[in-house]
Formats: structure tokens, sequence, C-alpha cells
């Protein structure tokens, strides 16, 4: 089991993509950005500190969908998708 810790203000909305768990600082401003990353796997953790856009401001709901290779979100009433691509490390 691997231990670690997030202040939940620095978190408003996590997703799971490949084993790894990503955490969105900020749900309700418009630029915010992916500020830490757990890797299931190894237990290594990291702020990747990449941005992320809130279309409309206000994103209640982010989840990966493996065969689409695309992030589904709820933004504000609205369904919205972010194409995503992952670098081999």
């Amino acid at each position: 089991m691997f231990l670690f810790t997030v202040k939940m203000n620095n978190v408003g909305n996590t997703f799971v993509a490949c084993g790894l768990i990503y955490c969105i600082h900020q749900y309700n401003w418009k630029s915010t950005t992916i500020n830490f990353a757990f890797d299931t796997k190894t237990g290594r953790y990291w702020n990747p500190n990449i941005p992320f856009t809130n279309q409309y401001g206000y994103n209640s709901m982010v989840d990966y969908n493996p065969a689409e290779k695309v992030l589904y979100a709820w933004d504000a009433g609205h369904q919205v998708t972010y194409p995503i691509t992952f670098e081999e490390h």
C-alpha cells in the first residue's frame, strides 16, 4: 500500500489514466493546471504542471475514456471533451 497526502484545497477534480491518478488544481478557475500525478504501480508522485482549461469556468466531473483517448468533462452544464496524448518515459 502506498501512502501519500494532497492538501484538499489544492485539488478541484481527479481522473485516472493508464494507472496514474491526476489532480486538477481548481474546478472553478477557467485557467488552471494538472498539479499532481501519482503512479499506482510505483508509488511515485510529482507535479506535472500541465495547463488545463475549464472551458466554461466550472468543472464538476472529469473522466478518462481509454478507448477514445479522450477526457470527458461536465463543465457548467456543458459536456466537453479534451483529446489526450501520452508520452512514453
